[in-house]
C-alpha cells in the first residue's frame, strides 16, 4: 500500500467528527498535520492519492487518542462508512437488494475508491464467498478491520439477512501480505 485515496482518509475524519464533534476533530487535524501536509489549512481531496504512512499515522492517533486502544473500533468505523458511502457508489445494489453483486462490484471498483491492494471474490458455494485482499505488504490491523466492517455492513445494506465472517489470514500478521476471509451469506 504505497498510496491511498483521500476518500479513505476523509471517511476516518468524518467518523471522528461525527462521533466526537467539531472541536475534537480540529484538534485531531492539528495533531496529524506536518509541515509537508497541513490538514487544517489544506483539506484532503477524496480523489487524490496520499502516502500510506499518512493513513498509518491517522489510525495510530485514532487508536491511541480516540478509541482507547480498542482496535475493534475500526470495524465500527468501517460499518459507519458503509452507511455513508454505499448509497452513493452502490445504490443499484441497495435498491435491488443484491448483496453478492455488490461484493463483486466493490472488488472491481476498490482500486478507484481505496487506491491500494487487489481484491478477489470467489464463490465457494451458494452461500459462501472467499475474499482475498492482497496488499502486497504488511498493513496495520486497523485497515483490515475497517474493510471487514465496510464489506459486512455493505452486504447488509444490499439485502443480506445474516452474515458470518471467518477470518483465515490477516495482512497485519508477521509474514502475511493478504487478508483472507470467508463470508457466509443467508
Amino acid at each position: 500500500m504505497a498510496q491511498v485515496k483521500g476518500l479513505v482518509l476523509l471517511s476516518r475524519f468524518e467518523y471522528l467528527e461525527n462521533k466526537a464533534g467539531f472541536s475534537v476533530y480540529r484538534e485531531f487535524l492539528k495533531k496529524i498535520s506536518s509541515p509537508e501536509a497541513n490538514f487544517v489549512r489544506q483539506p484532503v481531496d477524496g480523489a487524490n492519492y496520499y502516502p500510506e504512512n499518512t493513513l498509518v499515522t491517522v489510525d495510530e492517533v485514532l487508536l491511541k487518542d480516540h478509541f482507547n486502544n480498542n482496535v475493534d473500533e475500526f470495524r465500527q468505523l468501517g460499518e459507519w462508512n458503509a452507511g455513508n458511502l454505499i448509497a452513493k457508489y452502490f445504490n443499484l445494489y441497495v435498491d435491488e437488494q443484491l448483496p453478492r453483486e455488490f461484493l463483486e462490484q466493490f472488488a472491481r471498483l476498490r482500486d478507484l475508491l481505496i487506491g491500494s491492494g487487489k481484491m478477489q471474490v470467489m464463490a465457494e458455494n451458494d452461500q459462501t464467498i472467499m475474499v482475498i485482499i492482497d496488499y502486497g505488504q504488511s498493513v496495520p490491523r486497523s485497515i483490515c478491520l475497517s474493510e471487514q466492517g465496510f464489506i459486512t455492513a455493505g452486504l447488509k445494506l444490499c439485502g443480506a439477512k445474516k452474515i458470518e465472517l471467518e477470518e483465515i489470514a490477516c495482512a497485519s500478521e508477521e509474514g502475511s501480505l493478504e487478508c483472507k476471509f470467508k463470508i457466509k451469506i443467508d
